[in-house]
């Protein structure tokens, strides 16, 4: 059954949130609707309509705002209904290239990812940075917990 898209619906749902954006009224209800209530692949249609009409992405245009927690939390939202592989491989590559690893992040992305996702966020990974998750994660952490995430990315230690 393929998700039906309205593109003038898109459209006219890309200006709202470019208004929205330009009046710096990011927590106006209309976009919080748009965000949350719409499917995936029409939320993906407005996205792209704000793009295509607007010269760049939506999150680029939220980024004026750097310290709003809101804001860095609607730009998440968005980053995930895109590419959600894509944000998880951030997060993780994030947590492991600070001096001490962000054990909360890693653990979080690797058991939720562990059933459905996790193959395509170790290619994201091994990609963009040259070396298998495997590597990284037995590189920075050590013992059970480093036996642990190991197991459930397919290797053991």
């Amino acid at each position: 059954m393929a998700k039906e898209i309205n593109a003038r619906l898109a459209s006219s749902e890309a200006e709202i949130l470019h208004r929205a954006i330009s009046e710096k009224v990011f927590n106006h209800e209309e976009t919080i609707r748009i965000i949350t209530t719409r499917s995936k692949a029409q939320v993906l249609a407005t996205l792209n309509h704000f793009k295509d009409d607007y010269g760049t992405s939506i999150t680029k245009h939220l980024r004026d705002d750097l310290g709003s927690d809101y804001l860095s939390a609607l730009r998440t939202a968005i980053r995930c209904i895109c590419d959600y592989h894509k944000y998880y491989e951030k997060v993780v590559r994030h947590a492991l290239d600070k001096p001490g690893t962000d054990e909360d992040s890693l653990t979080r992305v690797i058991i939720t990812s562990a059933e459905k996702d996790l193959k395509d966020i170790k290619e994201l990974f091994q990609k963009r940075n040259s070396r298998p998750l495997e590597h990284a994660v037995a590189k920075d952490t050590s013992g059970d917990y480093k036996a642990f995430l190991l197991t459930l990315l397919g290797k053991e230690d």
